[in-house]
Parts: C-alpha cells; sequence; structure tokens
C-alpha cells in the first residue's frame, strides 16, 4: 500500500473513531427516548390540529411541534450528549491524545450527528403528515416526500449552526443561547431572521417568509448554512 493509501486510511479510521464516540455517548443517554417522545407528541399535536380542521393540519403541525419546536430542542439535546457536555474540541481531546487528527476525527463526530438530526427530522415531518391526513388522501405520498426532504433539510441546518456554537463558550456552552437566538429571531421576519433555520424552514411550509424569499431560495439558504458552520466549526478545532 502506497504513503498515500495509508494516509487516507488512517484518516477514515480517525473519523470513524469520532463518529463511534458519539454515536456511544447517545446510546449511553439514552437518547433514543427523547426522541421517541417527541415522535408520539407530534403524533398527538396532528391528531388534535386534524380535530380542530383538516385543512392545513398537517402544515400547522409541521412548522409548530414537529420542526417549529421537537426538531431544535432534539438538536441541542442530541449535541450535549452526543459530545459529552463539552465543546466540540474537548469532546474529540481523548482521541486526539492518542496521535489522531482532531480536525478529523471532530469531522467524524459532525458527520454522525448532523446524519441522525437529519434523519430525526425526516421522522418528525412524517409523523405530522400520516397523523394529520387520511390515508385515502391521494395527495399524501406526495406530501410525505415534500415533508421528509425539508426536515432532514432543517435538520441539517440546526445541526451545522449547534456543530459551530460547540466551538464558543465553556464546554460549548454557546449552544444554549443559539437555541434562544433561534426561537427568538428565526420568529421573525425581518433581516435579523436570514441567519437562522426557523425563518427558511417556516417559508419552506408555506408561512412567511423573511424579507419575503422565495421558496426555492430558503431551501438553498438552509444547504449553505449547513456548509459554512460545518466548515467553520471544523476550521476551529484544532488538529
Amino acid at each position: 500500500m502506497s504513503l498515500e493509501g495509508v494516509v487516507q486510511r488512517t484518516r477514515r479510521l480517525e473519523a470513524t473513531l469520532g463518529a463511534r464516540a458519539v454515536v456511544l455517548r447517545l446510546i449511553g443517554e439514552n437518547a433514543w427516548l427523547p426522541a421517541l417522545l417527541a415522535v408520539f407528541g407530534t403524533c398527538v399535536a396532528a391528531l388534535l390540529e386534524r380535530e380542530h380542521g383538516g385543512f392545513g393540519a398537517a402544515d400547522r403541525t409541521l412548522s409548530g411541534a414537529a420542526l417549529g419546536v421537537a426538531l431544535p430542542l432534539l438538536a441541542y439535546a442530541w449535541f450535549d450528549a452526543g459530545l459529552g457536555n463539552r465543546s466540540l474540541r474537548d469532546s474529540v481531546a481523548p482521541i486526539a491524545r492518542h496521535g489522531a487528527d482532531g480536525r478529523v476525527a471532530a469531522s467524524g463526530a459532525l458527520g454522525a450527528l448532523a446524519g441522525l438530526i437529519a434523519v430525526l427530522g425526516a421522522l418528525l415531518a412524517c409523523a405530522a403528515v400520516l397523523a394529520s391526513r387520511r390515508f385515502a388522501d391521494p395527495a399524501l405520498v406526495r406530501d410525505l416526500w415534500a415533508s421528509a426532504w425539508i426536515g432532514a433539510v432543517a435538520g441539517l441546518a440546526y445541526a451545522g449552526w449547534f456543530a459551530l456554537a460547540s466551538t464558543f463558550g465553556r464546554r460549548g456552552g454557546a449552544r444554549k443561547w443559539l437555541l434562544v437566538v433561534d426561537f427568538v429571531l428565526g420568529a421573525t421576519n425581518g433581516v435579523l431572521a436570514l441567519p437562522w433555520p426557523r425563518g427558511h424552514v417556516r417559508n419552506l411550509l408555506g408561512g412567511a417568509p423573511p424579507l419575503d424569499l422565495a421558496q426555492g431560495i430558503a431551501g438553498l439558504c438552509l444547504l449553505a448554512m449547513t456548509a459554512i458552520t460545518l466548515l467553520a466549526a471544523l476550521a476551529r478545532t484544532e488538529r
């Protein structure tokens, strides 16, 4: 095997170690339990919305209980648990102390968290649609697909922001401030809502957009902020 092949294999191993550490912490903290409760709560909220008025029940549940409340709260909780209630740098320090590249290990950790939170967003979105629509509805499959990808992209955007926040403050304490800022500023329609996921997710779901942006641009904004925040988080992590 060439030297380049050895280096690539080593980097893959370091990234795998970072991802494995995150998954083991999440399992140890029983992170699946609040996720299960969130899916159940989303279904209950959807059924109540359906009883209140069938038209728009799915949209109200998606923008409210599912992607407006449960997803950001769970993303915050999973980052706390997955990083061991520490900053991103400190969470991969035990791996780096044994000679691994801390930045590569961090990329594995963030990749695992981002992937899991994206899946969670899709599951919450699907639960909201299934519980608020009738199975005989001819638009059910189409709406499931549309809601699932919106939930996944929303999950990625929240993961990116929580990743960057995890590089600031003691034990990544900026995560909780990000959660508050997204709830407060993301709920507005002005320029202050542009950097945060909430306003763009609301736009994709048919709600009031920040600065009257088109829905297609909202999806691009979420993907762009995901890439920018993840890269910035890694850039702030020591090798």
